[in-house]
């Protein structure tokens, strides 16, 4: 199984674009109520599941036996006390929740370090509180751990605790001999190319990837044409442009006129590959309407092909690049042309970069100038238990490196350039093994001079990722990897000479294992205890797994350590239920304590992916479930799964939703239906939102209407101004003819419906991302924004709420259904910086507390509360409750 859309998309930094002001009464919103800061009463409970998602890094305690630190891609550190079977988040005190890397101290057993992308962190109490080591943020010195380029990113002096090794992702090696407090460089990997020539002043430089996760990104800007241009005088569109050789999958040159109408042009993709100047011309034949919703309805008065003299805004976008090689254009300026060939035409200047450099980027993509040339990464670093002075780091171009003056000199060994992890024998330090990606392992008995290939019986194809020695007997030695998402683990005992693959996985299916018992997937790291060397463990993608027998056997240990990315969360009657990217449906009958997992139950193409929205109620005395699902597929579309019984049989349906997955304004890249609402006056009648707008021949995502309880669905004739949402679909309870929608960037802010769907008007654009919105059962609106905002008049008028001082957004929302005064938000960061809170006001948000408390994972995006237990859910990464009574 994978999970292969959580960390390839993962929730990006948005920009909030201002809008027009909506009406809002003047007066100044209210503070939060003093004495709101966190309580230490406000203790929240764990009650999800444990794995289900993707784990990096482990280490195990240097002298407690059965007690092993885990980090996530996205919820933290997680300890356990008994040899993993429960775990417990401890976060708090980390500035991010990605951990790719963790350490501990032997001569001071209750220090750990753990390092994530947003910097290092140290522990002097076993993980319960963490400090963030200054200047070690990513820019700052960059003692960071990433995705796919830290191993073992920090190790300490076994014989002195005081000496701690950082290995940077940036190519760099650094020391501290305080304990982490200060850090100076020792090694720099030498750099792999010649750094890029300086940008001259009248050209634009834009990158195409490398900058962040999104597989999407590019830039815009305005368009100014001399006054009295004609008609006949703009016959083309063109500009002067210089790739870097490396092509992205897709490029597209997005012309909008000052009419309003928008055309695409062909894939330019090509354009790339040249890496010299070249003048790029296109005609009419080079552009098809870009066909909105906005567009499909003035198709008839857009003309099919540009008016290049009404040009008035340029969008250059590329799709699916190569974040480790990213591409890179230069720009000379745009022009209309007025005669001629693409290698001599007659210009109209619509934007000389002499004169203005401005333009909006956005995604994945930088106007940024060069950055330095890549050294490469730093993966893994190692200190000889037999002699710490003793010190190696593996790297990505220089294979291993080694200083035998505890860091003061260092030179590069005759091995393979690619080294991804490296280890000394603790029995005789002249052993030294090293695994070296699809190259194998390697292995010295002298020391590091001479090295030879131990891969017998490894496959060449695997990329191997870490090596392990027993403590106790150097001849013990396992090694893991993985190809694309299969999982390997090779044991060796004659000092890796040979390797045989290990297969004994025992899945744990007594909570409802979150997928069929496939084994090992994709690893990342391999630890054994020092205290008890028979017992290793392996951190992996979808479960972890611990062996007692020296390797031979392995069983999953993974409880409690949620990395579940939860959408949402339904009561119904003494059941839960619950929905998860990845993993599915589940239901628990215990509040949380014990899951049963729903569907899927074993991978199939057609049904394996995200379960995102639910909605539950009583069919003729079960439980009706309907929710929304998108596969993993990226060509399926999305669906919706019915169930009459509670789960136990239901039925998959796509009856009137779009054949497609639509691409066009949607938040991901892709169109997701993470919109849903039910009519409260009639639970057959539903809407379902999915963003992405129509395009030509195909009808889009935005807002769909089923009469028959889900089954089926029939796209409404009329769409709000911006189909490209998130949650925001809501019914108003007084008015069941009422509805809202959310949306996000262009046309964005609040829409309502006052006649169910068939025609729509913006109610509120103070701003224009609005994740999500809360009709109350008086019928009051709130729309939650980096603040948040009333209406008790169906949108007519608006007052703020909160002054939150922070550029954080609003997610959650909740209302309790008997007192509407009572109410609770949540407040996300995007991305992985620990940043975030949940807060409550009981008179109407007069005023605020936080109750965000002990709280593991601070920034949940569903907030649910259950008036027959009076608790608050919080659910996002993981899921968590807190009393409210």
């Amino acid at each position: 199984m994978i999970r292969a859309f959580r960390f390839a998309l993962p929730l990006l930094a948005i920009g909030m674009l201002a809008g027009e002001v909506s009406a809002v009464e003047k007066d100044g919103p209210p503070s939060l109520a003093e004495g709101g800061g966190v309580s230490a009463q406000d203790h929240w409970e764990w009650c999800g599941w444990g794995g289900g998602g993707f784990f990096w890094s482990a280490v195990f305690h240097p002298t407690r036996a059965g007690t092993i630190y885990l980090g996530g891609d996205v919820a933290g550190v997680y300890k356990t006390t008994d040899h993993g079977r429960h775990w417990r988040m401890v976060n708090n005190g980390l500035t991010g929740y990605g951990v790719y890397s963790l350490a501990v101290d032997r001569k001071n057993p209750e220090t750990v370090y753990a390092a994530t992308t947003e910097g290092l962190h140290k522990s002097i109490d076993g993980g319960e509180h963490w400090q963030f080591i200054a200047k070690s943020g990513p820019k700052d010195l960059r003692l960071t751990a990433e995705r796919d380029v830290s191993v073992r990113a920090v190790a300490v002096d076994p014989s002195d605790g005081n000496v701690v090794f950082a290995g940077s992702p940036g190519g760099k090696v650094f020391k501290s001999v305080d304990g982490a407090l200060t850090w100076k460089p020792v090694y720099q990997v030498p750099t792999a190319a010649p750094a890029e020539a300086a940008v001259p002043p009248d050209v634009l430089r834009v990158q195409f990837g490398g900058v962040n996760a999104a597989f999407h990104g590019g830039f815009w800007l305005p368009l100014v044409l001399p006054a009295g241009v004609e008609a006949k005088d703009c016959q083309g569109f063109g500009f002067s442009f210089k790739g870097n050789g490396a092509v992205p999958k897709t490029a597209v040159l997005t012309l909008r006129t000052s009419g309003g109408a928008i055309y695409k042009s062909r894939d330019l993709g090509a354009l790339f590959a040249n890496t010299d100047w070249q003048d790029v011309w296109l005609t009419g034949h080079d552009f098809t309407i870009d066909g909105t919703e906005a567009a499909k309805q003035k198709e008839n008065t857009w003309p099919k092909k540009p008016e290049f003299h009404k040009a008035a805004r340029v969008d250059f976008c590329c799709v699916n690049m190569d974040n480790e090689k990213p591409s890179v254009a230069l720009f000379g300026g745009f022009y209309t042309a007025s005669s001629g060939t693409a290698d001599k035409a007659a210009r109209v200047v619509a934007r000389d970069f002499a004169a203005d450099k401005s333009c909006h980027a956005y995604g994945n993509a930088t106007t940024a100038g060069p950055q330095p040339p890549k050294t490469g990464t730093v993966f893994a670093v190692a200190v000889s238990a037999k002699n710490p002075r003793m010190v190696l780091a593996a790297t990505e171009r220089a294979g291993i490196v080694l200083s035998e003056d505890a860091g003061e000199n260092w030179r590069a060994l005759e091995t393979p350039r690619y080294a991804t992890s490296v280890v000394a024998a603790e029995t005789d330090a002249n052993i030294l093994i090293g695994t070296f990606g699809k190259e194998g392992v390697w292995k010295s008995v002298d020391g590091g001079r001479k090295w030879t290939k131990s891969s017998d019986g490894i496959p060449d194809r695997l990329r191997l990722v870490e090596v392990a020695i027993s403590p106790v007997d150097a001849q013990d030695v396992y090694v893991i990897g993985h190809g694309d998402w299969d999982g390997h683990l090779f044991a060796s005992h004659d000092g890796g000479q040979t390797w045989k693959e290990i297969r004994q996985f025992t899945c744990d299916t007594a909570e409802g294992c979150p997928t069929a018992a496939d084994g090992l997937s994709r690893t990342t790291n391999l630890a054994i205890s020092p205290v008890a060397p028979n017992e290793l463990f392996i951190s992996a993608n979808w479960r972890n797994w611990l062996s007692e027998d020296g390797g031979r056997t392995w069983v999953e240990r993974d409880r409690g350590a949620d990395i579940s990315c939860f959408f949402d969360v339904r009561f119904q009657g003494p059941r839960v239920y619950a929905t998860a990217m990845d993993e599915g449906t589940f239901v628990s009958e215990n509040n949380g304590t014990n899951w049963r997992h729903l569907w899927p139950l074993k991978y199939d193409v057609k049904l394996s992916g995200h379960n995102w929205r639910i909605l539950t109620g009583d069919h003729q005395g079960q439980d009706r479930l309907v929710v929304t699902a998108s596969p993993w597929d990226a060509n399926a579309p999305n669906y919706v799964i019915v169930s009459e019984d509670g789960g136990a049989n239901f039925k998959v349906t796509r009856a009137g939703l779009p054949d497609y997955r639509p691409t066009a304004n949607t938040m991901w890249g892709m169109s997701y239906p993470r919109a849903l609402a039910a009519d409260p006056s009639n639970p057959k009648v539903i809407y379902l939102g999915m963003d992405g707008d129509a395009t030509e021949g195909k009808c889009g995502g935005g807002i769909f209407k089923s009469e028959d309880g889900g089954l089926t669905w029939k796209q409404l004739a009329r769409q709000p101004g911006s189909r490209r949402a998130f949650f925001g679909l809501a019914v108003d309870p007084t008015d069941p003819r009422r509805l809202y929608w959310a949306a996000c960037g262009e046309g964005g802010g609040l829409w309502r419906s006052e006649d169910g769907g068939d025609t729509w008007k913006c109610v509120f654009s103070t701003h224009t991302w609005i994740f999500n919105v809360l009709v109350a059962s008086d019928g009051t609106v709130y729309c939650p924004a980096k603040d948040l905002w009333r209406s008790t008049d169906h949108g007519a008028t608006w007052k703020p709420l909160t002054r939150f001082a922070e550029d954080w957004q609003i997610v959650g929302l909740e209302a309790h259904p008997r007192d509407p005064k009572t109410m609770w938000i949540s407040r996300v960061t995007w991305g992985e910086a620990a940043l975030g809170g949940v807060y409550r006001t009981r008179d109407g948000g007069e005023t605020w507390q936080e109750i965000t408390g002990d709280l593991p994972y601070r920034k949940p995006i569903r907030l649910r509360f259950n008036p027959a237990t009076q608790e608050l859910w919080a659910v996002g990464v993981g899921a968590f409750r807190i009393k409210q009574e």
